[in-house]
């Protein structure tokens, strides 16, 4: 009996060109282009010296503790959901501090750093958080508790069980693996690592506010609406420029006034976010919601020409901001970005009393209509989440 199989010189997907396969890679949503790789071995080959055309945000939601997965929700797709799970038991339990594209910035129980790609499952441990040296030193007791000795002259030691891990912040490159992580330790200290660093640097920084690190630059923003810029590309931070903002906190708003929830008292709950631009341009973006409530107001600072003053702005052109990665994207060019918006996922410092986030704090914001769009309900039917982020998947 004769065969059917196509004759040879019919033309085989998996002999396509190498570059053909580039040109059709490059065109290809995130979600698309994991799905090619998978025709062929010669597909999952090509894909390896492409990228996908992909800068629409998803959003990842973590679930309850003691649950090795977390679900991905994709809006270019008609709001369709991914399930990704078997992480294990040491992500179950773990907290989820930053996110920068698919890689995720974690503390588990034990206050053991790494970082993770949620789509590979790679992992890279971070330095303990004992390492350190330089202005406070940290140690583990017999009965697990954390012994913290402040330097001489600024603090008296201390245990207690818990780390407080303020304005946690890390980038890496997606091709080289190259990472910087850093984040504002105990209210006292900066400390980063960077790739084979086994320990935590230190650095005596400004009393701050937030930080975000782009092209080996760290950017601290202060409790006085100062931003200073820290060169990291030598041996250690060089500082290259700071604002010289008039403004002292205490002086303009004076002591804030004691509320006390259980009499049923309101408040604004506020938090100011550094974000840094495609340009390289700074923002201060600040949020505000009612103790009692979900409605989120947004507002945009612009640092002017002389450097000294905050100017509010209404329109960010064709970029959107990603608050949680404190970057912006184009939107002019990729249907689906909603420009001139912002990505929120709420309030995630451990230190905002009286309030617990909840899947209402999860939207984007448009500076056009000053309305917020969320995620259908349907997204969040099948899990008891515990916490959310915006992100980029690369």
């Amino acid at each position: 009996m004769d065969s059917l199989s196509p004759p040879s010189d019919v033309p085989r997907w998996s002999k396509l060109p190498s570059d053909l396969l580039h040109v059709v890679f490059e065109r290809l949503s995130f979600a698309d282009f994991q799905r090619a790789k998978c025709v062929c071995p010669s597909w999952q080959s090509a894909s390896t010296e492409s990228s996908p055309n992909n800068q629409i945000p998803w959003m990842i939601l973590f679930p309850e503790k003691g649950k090795d997965y977390c679900l991905l929700f994709n809006p270019e797709e008609n709001n369709k959901t991914y399930r990704i799970q078997d992480f294990g038991v040491n992500f179950a339990n773990s907290h989820c501090l930053a996110i920068c594209g698919s890689w995720l910035f974690m503390r588990d129980p034990r206050y053991n750093l790494y970082i993770m790609n949620i789509f590979t499952r790679e992992r890279i441990d971070l330095p303990t958080v004992e390492s350190q040296v330089g202005m406070i030193k940290i140690e583990r007791t017999t009965d697990d508790m954390f012994l913290v000795t402040p330097k001489e002259g600024i603090g008296y030691e201390y245990i207690q069980e818990d780390l407080r891990i303020d304005f946690p912040f890390f980038w890496i490159d997606k091709k080289t693996k190259d990472y910087f992580v850093t984040c504002y330790l105990e209210g006292r200290v900066t400390v980063y690592a960077e790739n084979g660093d086994n320990l935590w640097k230190q650095a005596d920084l400004k009393i701050m506010g937030d930080m975000v690190y782009k092209e080996y630059k760290l950017y601290l923003y202060d409790y006085n609406r100062d931003v200073t810029v820290y060169d990291f590309s030598g041996d250690s931070p060089r500082k290259v420029f700071e604002t010289q903002v008039n403004y002292d906190l205490f002086c303009t708003k004076g002591i804030p006034r004691r509320v006390y929830p259980e009499l049923g008292d309101v408040w604004d709950i506020k938090d100011t976010h550094l974000v840094v631009t495609v340009k390289g341009e700074f923002l201060r973006v600040k949020s505000i919601v009612k103790s009692d409530g979900d409605v989120w107001s947004f507002s945009i600072y612009k640092m002017d020409s002389s450097q000294s003053e905050w100017e509010k702005i209404t329109s960010l052109g064709d970029e959107a901001i990603l608050l949680d990665q404190r970057t912006t994207v184009l939107a002019n060019a990729i249907e689906g970005i909603k420009r001139n918006s912002i990505y929120f996922s709420g309030i995630h410092h451990d230190h905002v009393y009286h309030r617990v986030w909840s899947e209402k704090d999860i939207l984007n914001y448009s500076l056009d209509t000053h309305k917020t769009e969320r995620p259908p309900p349907s997204f969040f039917s099948n899990i008891q989440s515990s916490d959310a982020r915006w992100f980029v998947p690369n």
